[in-house]
């Protein structure tokens, strides 16, 4: 389900690279995968991290497909959550706690990408 937002911000990603340091490398004498590894790679490594973190987000966050596709025994994060709003009432102080435990490793994710962007913007290739 992520996978057109993920070509779409690469490719603008991958547009965003100055050609002067693909030329640069064509000169002298990198062959497509050293171009790609060594030139474009550590450029766009911020737009990859972005683009990964957006994407973890997307699919943690699915629930459509999660309620339709899974059974009771394999059910989704999304899914347990609503298991805790039955008709005898809301049990906030469960879904508070599941809720807390399950955004917990999309808040690491974060914290660890943003890390990864800051560095990668400033390290970037000056144009």
């Amino acid at each position: 389900m992520t996978l057109p937002i993920a070509v779409w911000m690469l490719r603008s990603f991958f547009l965003e690279v100055p050609g002067a340091i693909v030329e640069a490398a064509r000169v002298e004498g990198a062959g497509l995968g050293r171009i790609l590894w060594s030139v474009m790679l550590p450029v766009m490594a911020p737009g990859i991290a972005a683009t990964a973190l957006i994407c973890t987000i997307f699919a943690w966050n699915e629930f459509f497909f999660a309620v339709n596709l899974t059974a009771a025994q394999a059910a989704t994060v999304p899914v347990f959550l609503t298991g805790f709003i039955t008709s005898e009432g809301l049990f906030i102080a469960q879904l508070s706690a599941a809720a807390v435990m399950a955004s917990l490793p999309i808040v690491v994710v974060g914290w660890t990408a943003q890390r990864q962007l800051v560095r990668g913007l400033s390290m970037g290739a000056v144009k």
